[in-house]
């Protein structure tokens, strides 16, 4: 059985680098990749995004993603172990495959849904944002493995 600071620190550090790690692969989409050329203010944003220096999408974007993380945390814990066992780079890789595919690929309103039931969506933008989340996930799931073994060595050495 777990301890409950173990589960504390494999929620908190899913959250805390979920966040670190999206905002760091939304800079590299937006600053690299050209992502900025979908969003408002540019004469190109898509209607359906908002601008995301609005103070709307400023008040929500930290608790939003807070709340994400949290909800991985909850779906990966129980796999964690297994997850650990895989070792650093299998181990980090499952995560993004669970993360990249079964949250952006295969979910509703996901990549394949997209090309079902929405209105045409530029190309660019869906290339983009996929590498932007394979960017992501990438990063996340190495630096999860990481932190579990830094912070939680303990627990996977019984």
């Amino acid at each position: 059985m777990a301890s409950a600071k173990s589960v504390l620190t494999f929620f908190v550090g899913v959250i805390v680098l979920h966040i670190v790690t999206y905002y760091f692969a939304g800079i590299i989409a937006q600053v690299g990749m050209g992502a900025r050329q979908y969003y408002p203010p540019s004469p190109n944003a898509l209607s359906f995004l908002r601008d995301p220096m609005s103070s709307y999408v400023q008040s929500l974007i930290i608790p939003a993603q807070a709340l994400r993380g949290l909800l991985f945390a909850v779906v990966l814990y129980p796999f964690r172990r297994r997850i650990m066992e895989l070792g650093q780079y299998l181990g980090g890789l499952s995560v993004t495959a669970m993360i990249l595919l079964v949250g952006e690929v295969a979910s509703a309103g996901g990549i394949i849904e997209r090309f079902v039931y929405y209105t045409p969506i530029p190309s660019g933008f869906v290339v983009i944002t996929f590498f932007e989340i394979l960017i992501y996930t990438l990063l996340f799931g190495q630096l999860l493995l990481y932190w579990e073994k830094t912070f939680n060595g303990a627990y996977y050495a019984r």
